[in-house]
């Protein structure tokens, strides 16, 4: 199969004919028809994150890509959910074991046991890609393979984190909250989704095109990042929550400030370790009541409820680049010096 390969780690992919992988128990084989590129791919190629990279070399994975869309080809011994010809997706959680605390909690993103496409397995910037069938979301007849793509990601994870503000921090709907680095790929949604359940969006970017995008999608307000703290500030005395996708330190100081007393400040970005830390004191947890939350991807139940958003009308893949396979290694430069907005795909 035609595959992009890592042969040394931040330099240009390589395309490849490689071995086509067989499903094992549990597994289906899926025929990719489009691959989301996704910022997590930058950091896995550049090999930024030393325990990442030390799994990826541990299993001799050297596909990128966490956001497949296809049809299954083939199915492994005891599969009984999925069968030959399905449209399914490919994302980053691949597996799970279903039997520890976390998963029976409610929380498999955190077992112990968890496979994780392109990290413990090969991913889909490839022809095939293998994926336990209780982790392949069935995709809606509405949604195409190029729209598709990105939710098996960044759709997805913005989902959980905005759902998060429901389940977990308990802010109603009609609340102000704030989504950092919103003319992003995880942003867009982001901003989209949290309309979608009644909130009074800020929708938080730099330059004015970004801005002008914030604002096309459905923002209240789209601010620049700059002017975003006083307006928040003036206009509701702070936001209830800080939604925060930007892989940027600059960006997780802004959220924080921007909040009101009892605020939430939810994690999600992820900026390259040599950034630092987050600049959250003691003093200003105990004196403010700020209460911190991370956010990653999502499981089969939370894409079923995206997938009803997005057939209803109420969220959308903006897509700016579509790309052949051959084509990633520009991709990559243009995502890594934020030059798309939106999100690019790859069509295989």
């Amino acid at each position: 199969m035609r595959a992009a390969v890592i042969k040394e780690w931040g330099k240009p992919l390589s395309i490849e004919d490689v071995p086509k992988p067989e499903p094992g128990p549990g597994e289906v084989l899926v025929r990719i028809h489009a691959s989301g590129v996704c910022h997590t791919d930058i950091h896995q190629w550049k090999g930024d994150w030393s325990s990442v990279k030390y799994i990826m070399e541990k299993h001799g994975v050297r596909i990128l890509g966490h956001e497949g869309i296809g049809v299954v080809e083939e199915v492994g011994l005891g599969v009984s959910r999925l069968r030959k010809g399905d449209r399914v997706g490919v994302p980053w959680m691949n597996s799970w074991c279903g039997a520890c605390e976390s998963c029976l909690s409610g929380y498999p993103h955190w077992c112990p046991h968890a496979v994780n496409t392109s990290v413990h397995v090969n991913g889909t910037h490839a022809e095939y890609a293998i994926i336990h069938e209780k982790a392949a979301p069935k995709i809606p007849k509405e949604i195409g393979d190029v729209e598709a793509a990105p939710l098996m990601c960044a759709g997805v994870t913005a989902y959980g984190a905005i759902r998060k503000l429901v389940t977990e921090a308990r802010i109603p709907p009609g609340k102000p909250i704030a989504i950092i680095g919103a003319a992003g790929g995880l942003g867009h949604y982001a901003v989209q989704i949290a309309k979608a359940f009644g909130y009074v969006v800020l929708g938080v970017d730099v330059g004015e095109d970004r801005v002008k995008f914030v604002e096309k999608i459905g923002a209240d307000y789209a601010i620049d990042a700059k002017s975003a703290e006083k307006f928040a500030k003036e206009k509701f005395g702070g936001v209830y929550a800080s939604v925060v996708f930007t892989p940027k330190i600059a960006g997780y100081e802004l959220g924080l400030m921007m909040l009101r007393p009892l605020g939430a400040l939810v994690s999600v970005g992820l900026p390259d370790v040599k950034e630092g830390v987050i600049p959250l004191y003691p003093l200003t947890v105990v004196g403010m009541g700020i209460r911190v939350f991370g956010s990653v991807v999502g499981v089969t139940h939370e894409f079923e409820e995206l997938f009803n958003l997005v057939v209803a009308g109420k969220v959308k893949s903006h897509i700016t680049m579509i790309a052949d396979l051959s084509e990633i290694n520009t991709i990559f430069k243009e995502l890594e010096e934020g030059k798309i907005v939106g999100r690019a795909v790859l069509k295989i």
